[in-house]
Order: C-alpha cells, then structure tokens, then sequence
C-alpha cells in the first residue's frame, strides 16, 4: 500500500460512483419523462373518445371529466380557415396568444414542448378528431412536472454522493494512517534492534521507504538469526560434548536447556524434557529441595548427592543472575558430575586404612606382650625366652609381608612406573615358582599337574611373578592334604589356569574376596592358615594396570579354578 496508490484507487472509486449517479439520473430522467407523455397521449385519445365532431356540444362533457385531473389540461379547438379557436378548455383557459405548433406545424401525434401562452414551458400532445378533421383535442401539462423527479434525484443524489465520496475519502486516509503509522513505528523498532540505531522514516504516505526499511531489517535480522543459530548450534555441540550433565531451570522450576548426557541420565530426550517441569527427572527428594531453595534464594546452594543406575553423581547448583533464560531474570544450572570412582576410593582408602590398622595391631600387640614377658622376667626358662623370640620374629615377618604388598597395592594404584618392560617366557617364571613351592607341595602330599607350554608374555617380570605366586600360594593353603594342584598355560587361547582340589568358596563370597584384607572364614574347615587378605587384591590391581582378565569359578567342598586370560 501506497500514497500514490491509494489516491488512484480513491479516485477510481470516485469517477465509478460518479458514473453510477449520472446513468442512473439519466435512466430515471428518461424514464420518467417516457412515462409522463405516455400518459398525456393516453389522456389525450381518451378525451378524443368522449368527443363527437359530429356534435360539438360533446365538447363540454369532454373536457369536464378532466376538471378534476391536477395540473392536467385538456382542450378542444377548432381550425377557421388559418386560425384555431378553443371551443372547450378543461382550465377555462380559452383566450390564447400563441399558435398551436403542436397542430400547425405537422405535429399532431407527436410529443411538443414549448412555452405556453401563459408565459411557462408545457408539454403538448395533439390529435385530430376521428368524425370530424376540423376538430382537435389536445392534453397539456407543465414540463416542471416532467423533470420534477429528475431535479429532485439529482439534488439530493448529488448531495448524497459528495457525502459516500467524503466518508470514502476519509475512510482510505483513516485506514492508511492506521495501517502505516503503526508499521511505520514497528518497522523504526526493528532497525534498532537490528542495529541501526540512526535511522528513521520520515515519509507518513509513501510506503517506498517502509519497503526498503523492511528489506534492509529482513535481511540484518536474517543475518543476525543466521548468527544466533551458529551460536547455539556451538553451544550445543560444546554442552554436548563435555562428559557432565548440565541443566538449566528457570524461575518458573521448567526445563530450558540441557545436554545430552543429562538427558540420557534421566532417560529422555533432549527435546521431551525441554519446557517441562523439573521434577519429572525423579532425582530425589534433597536434590528437589536444593533446587526450589537455589531458585527463591538465588543463589549458588552447594552440592549434593543423587545414585542413578548404581553410579554416583554430584549435583552443583548454581545460581544464574541477570539470567538470559526469560523476563523474570532468575534461575539455576545444575552441573552432574560423575564421582563414582572418586567416592568409592574414598571409601576403598577408608576401608584399607581400618583393616589395615586392625590388621597390623594383631601381630604388633603379640610382639609387644612377648618383649614385655622378656624383659619383666616372666620366662624363666631358656626354652620358653627361646620360644618367644622365635614367635616375636615369625609376628615381625608377617608384618613386614604385610606391609609389603600394601606398598604394592599402593605402588600399583599411583602408576608406579619401577622395573623394566621385558619379554619373558611365562613357562620359566611358572615353573620357577612351583620349584620354590615344593616343599610344602610335599609337606601338605598335594599332586602337582601341570600342562606347560612356551608362553612369550611382554610385561614386568617382577608383577607376573607376583601374580601366580599369590594364585599358586592359595592353591597350597587352601587345598587338602593330599589333594591335587593344577596348572596349565595356553597360549593358543592366551589364558593360564590354576586349579585346587581345596575347600571351594561359597557363592555368596566370590564377589568380595578381590577385596583388600577380605578373608573367607574357614576356621571350620582348615586350621592355621595365615595371610595377609591382601595377595588377590594385588592380583586383581595387576591385572588391570596390564589390561589382563581374571576370574574365578569355585564349587563349595571341591575346588578353586582361577583364570588369568592376557
């Protein structure tokens, strides 16, 4: 929509009426007129009926049965030689001045407008008497009559059509102010938020400037979309990428931004969890309460922690100040932060530093009863100090055995890079165990059988003795006497076995007993078995430092199996 526009269809409406008015005006003139003369011909021929030429006196009843007619006049004249005379007159109008054209010029039958003898136009209609050609009756009428109707339609049409082509008028103007000043205004808008803060339309009529102000606003804000779509495309993959959840709520408590991993912790999609309430996540009573307390405080609310499919995470609520989430300027992120590991470490440490001193204050309390018995005096005989010297010592080594593989556990778990990465035949290292391991094979009458093959291996010589070591240790002290021990290597499955013929593990031990000083309660069963509880512990940490499997497949009363696949 423009001025130019605007003023063409206006005045394209105006010239239409106007056409409209004037073939109107004109039909109704001339039908109207059409109809009057219709009339005087018909009022004429009956006059012409009622009179007798033959009897001239007829003339009179003639003309008094249109007495009564209004503004209608009807005569009967007489032709003398060049001359007429009006015999009868409806009006009583029988002096005349003027000559009858409608009769002396050839008009009879025909319509004549001319100005009366009485000094006004009248329309004229003559005709010749039918009995007698000397006689004429003629009907006569005002012509003001004729094109009375005719004024009074183009009086008050005209009048009424400068009104419709006013209110036109005015109504394009008030719908292009309406429709103009606003864009206009909105168009201004625009340009400022897409940076153009300068530039203004002067024009209130011409919509050519508001035109091309759309267009230059549509193409900023097009480029300006374009960029906030980059933007948020990167901020998505970033968000996306990191290994946390992140949440966003707003001040209402609704979802309005989060990552794909803390949707997938909740088991949504992104786009399903968008716009809802937060508490469709199931996190938790505490974690509820964290977030209603962190979104009407605004402020940061510390952390807290959530357990989702047996992992552990901490939740950090942060306030959002001069928030770009929504118009009420409040909110909270939450960042979950997977700390598992980092817990259950905490806990292993705990756990290890308690049996640890429990374990470390048996042997250290029988050392210090025996000196204490020593040095008070109490063994009185040389057998007896001999005897609890000899203990004193055997308590001493299992504390320092012990203590050793707790700083083997411990140089395994910091990355303790020590020793040399060698290749090895594992068939010598196994071989030279069972060699040191002999004498209590023989002691116990345990039947050693082994499958042995050459078996190249790439690691620490020192962590793989330790091991089979341990595994073959377990399977002399928790075996019968005279049971069987078994051994095999094979390097075309790469696994190696041990197998005992020993007192089984129940099922409901095998779980824990990779766990630090965990020991199966076997007092019913064996009798003076020693150990640290350490040895399978630090199996299963060397294990995993070189990315080995190990498993263990045990039957209560009959046996041990423990695979080792590299």
């Amino acid at each position: 929509m423009t001025r130019k526009r605007t003023i063409i269809e206006t005045v394209i409406f105006c010239f239409v009426l106007l056409v409209l008015f004037l073939v109107s005006f004109l039909s109704l003139y001339f039908t109207s007129r059409d109809a009057l003369y219709k009339e005087i011909e018909n009022v004429a021929y009956v006059a012409e009926r009622l009179f007798d030429g033959n009897d001239p006196s007829s003339g009179e009843d003639a003309v008094q049965a249109f007495q009564g007619v209004e503004d209608y006049r009807v005569s009967i004249l007489l032709r003398e030689g060049e001359g007429y005379e009006i015999l009868y007159d409806s009006k009583d109008m029988l002096d005349s001045s003027g000559e009858p054209e409608e009769i002396i010029s050839g008009n009879v039958g025909t319509v004549v407008i001319r100005t009366s003898s009485y000094g006004y136009p009248m329309v004229y209609f003559a005709v010749s008497d039918r009995e007698n050609a000397k006689y004429f009756v003629r009907a006569a009428i005002p012509e003001s009559l004729a094109t009375q109707l005719a004024r009074d339609f183009l009086l008050y049409g005209s009048i009424l059509l400068v009104l419709i082509m006013l209110a036109y008028v005015f109504y394009r103007y008030w719908n292009y102010s309406r429709v103009v000043k606003p864009l206009k205004d909105q168009v201004e808008r625009l340009l400022y938020l897409a940076g153009d803060h300068e530039r203004r339309i002067d024009s209130e009529g011409d919509l050519s400037l508001i035109t091309e102000a759309v267009d230059d606003v549509s193409f900023q804000l097009n480029r300006r979309i374009g960029e906030l779509e980059r933007e948020k495309e990167k901020t998505s993959v970033i968000l996306d990428s990191i290994r946390q959840g992140f949440l966003a709520v707003s001040q209402e408590g609704r979802i309005i931004l989060l990552n794909r991993k803390a949707a997938r912790l909740f088991g949504y999609r992104q786009e399903e969890a968008l716009s809802k309430d937060f508490h469709i996540l199931s996190a938790g009573e505490e974690f509820a309460q964290l977030v209603e307390k962190g979104i009407r405080e605004r402020k940061d609310q510390g952390h807290v922690d959530i357990t989702i499919e047996g992992r552990i995470y901490q939740c950090d609520v942060m306030a959002l100040h001069d928030c770009w989430i929504d118009e009420t300027h409040g909110g909270v992120a939450v960042l979950f932060l997977d700390v598992t590991e980092e817990r259950n470490l905490v806990k292993i440490k705990t756990d290890f530093f308690a049996n640890a001193s429990h374990e470390l204050k048996t042997p250290l309390t029988s050392i210090l009863g025996y000196q204490e018995m020593l040095s008070a005096g109490i063994l009185s005989t040389e057998d007896e100090r001999k005897d609890a010297v000899e203990r004193s010592i055997h308590e001493a080594k299992k504390m320092k055995e012990m203590l050793n593989d707790m700083l083997t556990i411990s140089r395994i778990e910091n990355g303790d890079r020590e020793g040399v990465m060698e290749r090895f035949d594992l068939k010598d290292v196994i071989e030279g165990l069972l060699r040191d391991a002999a004498p209590r094979l023989k002691e116990r009458q345990i039947r050693l059988e082994t499958r042995l093959e050459n078996y190249p291996l790439l690691a620490r010589r020192e962590d793989v003795e330790k091991i089979f070591s341990n595994l073959i240790d377990n399977g002399i002290k928790y075996n019968r006497e005279g049971g069987r021990l078994v051994v095999v290597l094979d390097p075309s499955r790469r696994r190696i076995t041990v197998t005992d013929t020993g007192i089984g593990i129940k099922e409901e031990n095998l779980s824990r007993i990779f766990e630090r000083f965990y020991r199966v309660d076997n007092s019913k069963t064996l009798k003076n078995v020693e150990g640290t509880g350490l040895g399978l512990s630090i199996v299963k940490h060397i294990c995993q430092k070189y990315g080995y499997r190990v498993d263990v497949h045990s039957t209560y009363g009959q046996g041990t199996t423990f695979v080792v696949r590299t």
